[in-house]
């Protein structure tokens, strides 16, 4: 009788951040499910944050609106966050602010589709916290 099936990935990337912002519904889908198949296939901890520039910002409830009704036809739980931009800093610092600050084993970024020279030349978030991670990145382009 073969021994169950075994996933390395279940045990590397237990927790997972993904930061999201307003976005196409399309890009937005793509890296829920992305979230969501870590969640289902691998018993990941998936806590999705959104880096607002001030406190009363509209599109938050808007995106935890969008993510609690994906998230509720796959039947998945998460966390959500919403954290509040410091001054003089970017989303990428406040990205690499959380996670230095708790403990994520992996975060899922999208890609503008910005690489080389084109991505510092434009500020790219997803590249900028690929750089200063502490953790696994994973970006989807």
């Amino acid at each position: 009788m073969p021994d169950e099936p075994y996933y390395e990935l279940a045990y590397k990337f237990r927790r997972i951040l993904v930061p999201v912002s307003p976005m196409g519904a399309a890009r937005l889908r793509e890296v829920l499910s992305v979230a969501s198949d870590f969640a289902e296939r691998y018993g990941a901890e998936v806590v999705f944050l959104y880096v607002t520039p001030r406190e009363d910002d509209p599109s938050a409830e808007e995106l935890k609106r969008a993510v609690d009704e994906f998230m509720a036809k796959r039947g998945v739980r998460y966390f959500f966050k919403v954290r509040k931009m410091g001054e003089m800093e970017t989303v990428a610092s406040e990205i690499v602010k959380e996670l230095s600050e708790s403990n994520y084993d992996m975060v899922i970024l999208l890609s503008r589709g910005y690489y080389g020279a084109s991505a510092l030349l434009y500020n790219s978030t997803s590249v900028a916290v690929a750089i200063a991670a502490n953790t696994s990145v994973l970006i989807l382009r």
